[in-house]
């Protein structure tokens, strides 16, 4: 990472090795990605991003004073000598930088003279700091006058990169005047902060390619200056890297708990995978149907209304919903999980879980015409999604997930069943990214199986020409997918997708195959 300002900041010579980096790359994916390399010299020191990395976001307008910094968890044993941190044009008020542990304890803390350099600055400290394998820890630095550099949509998910795994929302901040240890999370924002770590002598240094592509972040707009409204998580650590790793062109996620549908090998999400797991005695639920009160949970419940949530960090579990549950994309007042739930949203028009800042894990939804409406910032994961209502007026269009921005379908199985109906109704897809209303967005599908006869295609991927946002389409990924076959055998009735412009900004189709091993090609 570091340019040589900070070369001469640092005790150590170059943290980065470019062939290290430019032989990972070429095992790697092809997607302009976040790619670490490192060397086998006693010597050598890494860090985690690459030297070349720059924000999307240059100075946020946000001008309270906080901490941001990324959470990490070596593979390998070894020592931190320096800090670094990005400087924005406008962030002058960096005054600290802090190598904590997962506990909470700052392990190295050092002052840094404000400065109007922008580019990365490397910080020594005054005694190296011995680092476990295996271990998380956070390195992070105080902004006291905000206008930080960030790059949203980066770190939604877990990967590894050379010798550090990274979790899922890896990048974290606290609004506090003060030095403390960032835990909050937004948006999957890479705050730029970062180390310079050298492993024991003969510790394999081996590069490593990363568990789970680190994408092109969308250029989004910026957070308000107000603090984030986003709920502290507690990211689950991700697999450690072995020492000789065999590449993909683009790996999957892991497979499903047995009892799911198999296809090529892997497993994917099924209705015995998914919902109320066996055995959980559900109690009719009481609370309102509107939550205005942050972080309810509600656990092992029968709730028969359209709940509307109208607050930060509510949290459903093991609960059968007889309507459907949804956070208002206008009002952006609300955010909520679910996880290890069952949603029925009826045999009539309607959506069973939307609209936005949402995250979604082995949830079971049937009914409605839309079965999930991830309009913007949600995530659904390990989730099946099929068995849309009959319209017998003829008018609904059906599908199963509507993605929109920054939609993230990570290993579904998604299908759109509901039958034609003249003269209008039946399934437009199982996945549908229409930008009538807005540009359709930084959106990830990756490792989902796409259940076949779910329309005339069996996804949308954003850029129907003749619409109003059609030219503004950018980053949509679609990776390791498969696709059914069916009756057609080319999952839908024309093909496997349609609207997906392999031009526009960011956008790649990177391994999706067939259910028999065979390429699926995208049609723009």
């Amino acid at each position: 990472m570091p340019v040589k300002p900070r070369h001469a900041q640092s005790p150590n010579p170059k943290r980065w090795i470019k062939a290290g980096a430019a032989a990972l790359a070429a095992t790697a994916l092809a997607v302009t990605a976040l790619v670490a390399g490192s060397t086998a010299a006693t010597a050598a020191t890494v860090g985690i991003f690459p030297d070349d990395l720059k924000p999307v976001v240059a100075a946020d307008p946000d001008t309270n004073s906080v901490n941001l910094g990324v959470k990490f968890s070596p593979s390998l044993p070894g020592t931190v000598v320096a800090l670094q941190y990005y400087q924005g044009p406008q962030d002058s008020g960096i005054t600290k930088a802090t190598l904590w542990s997962s506990s909470g304890s700052a392990l190295a803390s050092v002052s840094v003279t404000p400065s109007r350099t922008v580019g990365w600055h490397t910080v020594s400290l005054p005694k190296p700091v011995r680092l476990t394998a295996h271990a998380t820890y956070v390195a992070s630095y105080l902004a006291t006058k905000g206008h930080y550099s960030v790059t949203e949509n980066s770190l939604y998910t877990s990967h590894v990169v050379g010798p550090f795994a990274l979790p899922a929302n890896a990048g974290v901040y606290r609004y506090s005047t003060s030095n403390a240890m960032p835990t909050s999370t937004y948006k999957g924002s890479n705050y730029l902060a970062d180390i310079v770590f050298a492993a024991d002598a003969g510790a394999p240094t081996t590069p490593t390619a990363p568990t789970t592509p680190v994408t092109k972040p969308t250029a989004t707009p910026t957070p308000t200056a107000t603090p984030r409204p986003v709920p502290t998580q507690t990211p689950t650590p991700v697999p450690v890297p072995t020492a000789t790793p065999t590449p993909t062109p683009a790996p999957a996620p892991a497979p499903a708990p047995a009892g799911g549908i198999t296809a090529l090998g892997r497993s994917f999400p099924s209705p015995a995978t998914t919902g109320v797991p066996a055995g959980t005695t559900l109690t009719a639920y009481t609370g309102p149907c509107t939550i205005q009160t942050p972080n309810v949970v509600i656990d092992a419940k029968t709730i028969n209304c359209n709940l509307e949530i109208a607050a930060k960090g509510v949290v459903i579990t093991r609960s059968k919903l007889v309507g459907g549950v949804y956070a208002d994309a206008t009002a952006n007042v609300g955010s909520f999980t679910i996880t290890d739930s069952f949603v029925d949203a009826g045999n009539k028009a309607g959506t069973g879980i939307g609209d936005a800042n949402f995250t979604a894990t082995r949830v079971h939804v049937t009914g409605g015409n839309r079965s999930i409406n991830c309009y913007a910032n949600c995530t659904v994961q390990d989730s099946y999604v099929n068995d849309q209502f009959t319209d017998k007026t003829g008018v609904y269009h059906e599908s199963g997930i509507r993605i929109n921005t920054n939609s993230h379908l990570v290993h579904n199985t998604i299908g759109c069943n509901a039958p034609d109906v003249a003269p209008d109704a039946g399934c437009s897809a199982a996945i549908t990214g229409y930008p009538d209303f807005d540009p359709v967005t930084g959106n990830i599908v990756n490792g989902n199986l796409i259940l076949a006869d779910s329309g005339g295609y069996c996804s949308y991927g954003g850029a129907t020409p003749g619409k109003p946002f059609s030219g503004q389409t950018s980053h949509i990924q679609f990776l390791n997918n498969v696709y059914q076959k069916g009756s057609t055998g080319k999952c839908g009735w024309w093909g496997p997708i349609t609207s997906f412009d392999t031009s526009a900004p960011g956008d790649l189709w990177s391994n999706n195959l067939y259910d028999d091993g065979s390429i699926a090609a995208a049609a723009n």
